[in-house]
């Protein structure tokens, strides 16, 4: 149904206030690279999206600035993702048993489809018009959605040159894609179809040039061309200034900014005139006369000069920006640190983008513009600050303008920052992570794309202490989480001195030091609200804790004791795993053999080394007990109370200097038997395995 056949129903008039722009709620992503089958919801002003290094956050930007570029399009067999690749050889099975149309079906096909919300008390819907297609005026949605499929009357040219002994072997995958691949390009075509989002066999087709007119999107790279301080001609400040004077040039509804190029260009033909009568001049001095060269048809080709001011390429080739200095020396742009460019160079970018976008767009319009690492040259401080202000940009620019046209930006910023991840909130992180499965074929992997506002955490806890902490656990492969700073500061030099063992004994393999583990110190009284987050993101976890027995009093009250004499533990974090108070000996008899795990998380808490010998209360006791050749210790016929209590007495209330002696200073120990299982398991456990089994708390 076209949009022109629909009779819209506006419910009511405008109001005083003025129509919301329209905003894009979700991208749902099919068979592009690792986003085999991925959606992406937005945040209404600035979504986060973070995750480790290929995991598919630059592919999203990718595929959205691919399918809506103007010109010719085209992707390669590389761009698929290879989860699709089995449907080339279903596809080729079933067209040698003659279902063409069912062949048909099974090629794959990478798609993007834009879900937009728009205000339905818009008094004109302008560029938006051709994506209407729906016929219920309590609709206030509309879907996009670009398919690079293979061209129609094209799948036997497809498939014409593979062998049909392929057919039988699914081993041969290699030589279908082999004889496919090179075709794709000229065989496959790019098609955009609004589609009723009520009813998605009603659609209609429309045109790159009407989405473009509807939806600008700008990307602006981590690579920023700030490096290269020997590139003289093509300052990149410069170049920004170019385009500001562009969007100015083109800003038929902007009366002031018109006035200003006027001026400009007016200001250059003066310049022009000038310059011409004195080129002219200086030709006739230092230029030939042609004539004189003696040579048949050459008398009248005399020439002259003239020059041609162009003010965008004055400003791109020949303006410099330069910084005041001392006693008048003005210092060039590359002169300054390469973050306080980086950051100039963002905001002008962005602002440059909303002056195109504002004068050269009316009417409802969607604009996104992709960060890619925005963190690059910035310190910590100024990551913190950028990511916060950033929102605040759709309301800064229009006021710089004094414009009452309202500019409503969505920002994608992808990074590996944890001070930017850390200061944004919960509901507009994204986490991407890449998890092993799908058809079977060796090497397949394909990404998810978790929205954190849907995890089942204590958000404000968990924000607050991500804010106040450094933490990488969202760019992380494994995470440690320790009881304190005892831990903390032991953790490292007890994983280099197991590594070291490791390669003693010649079992090699992959090593932790290998692999990005992030330590995080967060108490034994709060880890236990990390164990939604660790299932949620499908973590690898260890949670190094302490047993911190208790007994009641005489008065009923309980208090700190040895293990020995303990009834129940005062830590939260192993009661809630249990789901309910338990004893000292439950606690014990569970990990007796091995640590605690669930899932991807495990809980390593104190252990005795030997069993029915003693158990220390604290990391700093257990270290001692695993040590007793270096401490002052009973014999082990004392009794398991007395070297409890010899132990706890060595410690004597010096925990992190306890910590740093063992850690710096003397390195000859034994790693406590609690934290070498919890490091064994850690080592074992593979950093990427399929995640679809991993429950969510």
């Amino acid at each position: 149904m076209s949009p022109s056949d629909a009779v819209r129903v506006i419910p009511g008039q405008r109001s005083g206030t003025e129509p919301s722009a329209p905003q894009v709620t979700k991208i749902e992503v099919s068979n592009f690279r690792l986003l085999r089958d991925a959606t992406l919801s937005f945040s209404k002003n600035v979504t986060v999206c973070v995750g480790r290094n290929n995991t598919g956050k630059t592919s999203l930007a990718e595929i959205l600035t691919k399918f809506v570029r103007n010109g010719d399009f085209s992707l390669k067999i590389q761009d698929f993702s290879s989860d699709s690749y089995m449907h080339f050889l279903d596809a080729y099975r079933l067209l040698i048993k003659g279902k063409k149309e069912e062949a048909r079906e099974k090629v794959p096909v990478v798609s993007l489809t834009i879900h937009i919300e728009y205000d339905k008390n818009s008094a004109e819907y302008g560029a938006l018009s051709p994506f209407i297609v729906d016929l219920d005026p309590d609709c206030c949605e509309a879907v996009i959605r670009f398919q690079y499929e293979l061209k129609g009357g094209q799948t036997e040219r497809l498939f014409k040159d593979i062998p049909k002994e392929v057919a039988g072997d699914p081993d041969d995958l290699n030589a279908v894609l082999e004889k496919v691949g090179p075709l794709i390009p000229r065989l496959f075509e790019r098609t955009v179809m609004a589609i009723d989002p009520n009813d998605p066999t009603n659609t209609c087709p429309v045109t790159v040039g009407e989405v473009r007119q509807f939806m600008r999107v700008d990307f602006l790279k981590a690579q920023r061309g700030l490096d290269d301080e020997k590139e003289k001609t093509r300052e990149p400040i410069g170049k920004i200034l170019e385009n500001l004077y562009t969007a100015t040039v083109e800003a038929k509804d902007y009366p002031d900014l018109q006035k200003i190029a006027l001026e400009a260009s007016e200001t250059l033909e003066k310049m022009s005139a000038q310059l011409n009568e004195g080129l002219g001049r200086v030709h006739d001095r230092v230029a030939p006369d042609i004539a004189k060269f003696g040579y048949p048809g050459l008398g009248n080709q005399q020439f002259v000069t003239s020059s041609n001011l162009d003010p965008s390429r004055l400003l791109s080739n020949f303006t410099r920006i330069h910084y005041p200095g001392v006693a008048g020396v003005q210092l060039p742009e590359h002169y300054s640190g390469l973050g306080s460019r980086n950051l100039l160079l963002i905001l002008l970018t962005l602002f440059s983008y909303y002056r195109k976008h504002t004068t050269s767009t009316a009417g409802p319009s969607v604009h996104l513009v992709f960060l890619e690492e925005p963190e690059a040259h910035l310190h910590p401080q100024m990551q913190e600050v950028f990511i916060q202000q950033l929102k605040e940009f759709g309301k800064k620019f229009p006021e710089f303008d004094e414009s009452a046209r309202p500019w409503s930006p969505q920002f994608l910023v992808t990074t590996h920052s944890a001070h930017i991840a850390n200061r944004a909130p919960f509901s507009d992180i994204r986490y991407f992570r890449k998890a092993e499965g799908g058809t079977g074929v060796e090497g397949v992997a394909k990404s998810e794309i978790l929205n954190l506002s849907d995890a089942p955490v204590n958000e404000s806890f968990l924000h607050k202490y991500l804010t106040l902490t450094r933490s990488d656990l969202f760019f992380a492969d494994k995470a440690i989480l320790v009881e304190g700073a005892s831990e903390r500061i032991f953790l490292p030099a007890a994983i280099e001195e197991f590594e070291k063992e490791k390669k003693r004994s010649d079992e090699g393999g992959v090593m932790l030091s290998n692999q990005y583990v992030t330590l995080l110190e967060v108490g034994g009284a709060y880890a236990y609200l990390f164990y939604p987050l660790l299932n949620f993101l499908g973590l690898q976890a260890l949670i190094i804790t302490d047993i911190d027995s208790v007994r009641k009093n005489e008065n009923g009250k309980h208090v700190n004791c040895r293990v020995s004499q303990g009834e129940g533990t005062s830590n939260p974090s192993i009661n809630d795993w249990f789901k309910k108070r338990v004893t000292v000996q439950d606690v014990l008899r569970e990990a007796e053999t091995q640590p605690l795990v669930d899932g991807r998380i495990c809980l390593a808490y104190q252990v005795p080394e030997r069993p029915l010998t003693a158990c220390g209360r604290t990391f700093e006791d257990a270290f001692v007990l695993a040590n007793p050749n270096l401490f002052n210790l009973p014999a082990e016929a004392a009794g398991v109370l007395e070297r409890e209590l010899a132990a706890e007495d060595e410690v004597n209330g010096r925990k992190v200097d306890f910590a740093l002696k063992y850690a710096v200073e003397d390195r000859d120990w034994e790693i406590p038997r609690y934290i070498r299982r919890g490091l064994e398991w850690l080592l074992g456990e593979s950093g990427e395995k399929n995640l679809e089994k991993v429950a969510i708390k």
